[in-house]
């Protein structure tokens, strides 16, 4: 079951992962061990660069493994920062 929504989710993140200086595939690789260190439910934080190929490949990398990702609004000024929400649900 892929789940995705542009929302956050009603809980907080357990973890802040910022990787806007990791390129892929590092970056996925880095988020995922720390989702694997949540317990299902809780929910891991990825700040990411809005430019190149992390934008799309990571949030969709976690949506084939079955976890839930929100894409959510950058609270800041800076239109090169993606924040994910990632419920590990698997």
């Amino acid at each position: 079951m892929m789940m995705s929504s542009l929302l956050p989710f009603d809980k907080p993140a357990s973890i802040s992962l910022d990787l806007r200086k990791t390129k892929c595939p590092l970056n996925f690789v880095k988020a995922k061990l720390a989702l694997e260190k949540l317990v299902i439910g809780e929910v891991l934080e990825v700040l990411l660069l809005t430019t190149g190929d992390s934008a799309l490949n990571v949030p969709n990398s976690f949506r084939q493994e079955g976890q839930a990702v929100a894409i959510l609004p950058s609270s800041t000024d800076d239109a090169t920062l993606q924040v994910l929400h990632i419920e590990r649900v698997v």
